[in-house]
């Protein structure tokens, strides 16, 4: 495909969006269409998210090769904070269970990777900022 045949295609798909919605406020149509056409034009997204990196890497190997190592960083980084959390049930006061004990490890593993993914891009960004004044 060309860039012409996906400026049609982008084109076509962001008028029948904007002719949908304007037919929907004019109460013309009903909500389950709109509702209808948010699912297809999640799924038309979601599909081309899927297949275009997969398409890219299988024609540029070199770029896959680094691509696979931000993967394994990321896989590394949410591994230790999966070992690094605990899994303590939480109660209110009245005795209602707040979190079970696998809802609490993966809420606190998430933060725990939020925290460290959060760290090193501040310490990237401070990095960058001293390696400017020694040059």
């Amino acid at each position: 495909m060309n860039n012409k045949l996906y400026s049609i295609l982008l084109t076509s798909l962001l008028g029948l969006s904007a002719l949908i919605s304007a037919l929907f406020f004019l109460g013309a149509v009903s909500e389950g269409i709109l509702i209808a056409l948010c699912y297809a034009l999640f799924g038309i997204a979601s599909i081309t998210a899927i297949a275009f990196p997969i398409i890219f890497m299988a024609q540029n190997p070199k770029g896959a090769k680094n691509a696979l190592f931000g993967v394994i960083a990321l896989l590394l980084i949410f591994g230790i904070a999966y070992a690094l959390s605990s899994n303590e049930e939480f109660f209110t006061i009245n005795g209602v269970q707040l979190a079970n004990a696998t809802a609490s490890k993966y809420s606190e593993a998430g933060l725990i990777a939020f925290y460290i993914i959060g760290s090193g891009a501040i310490l990237a960004v401070i990095y960058a900022e001293v390696s400017k004044l020694f040059k």
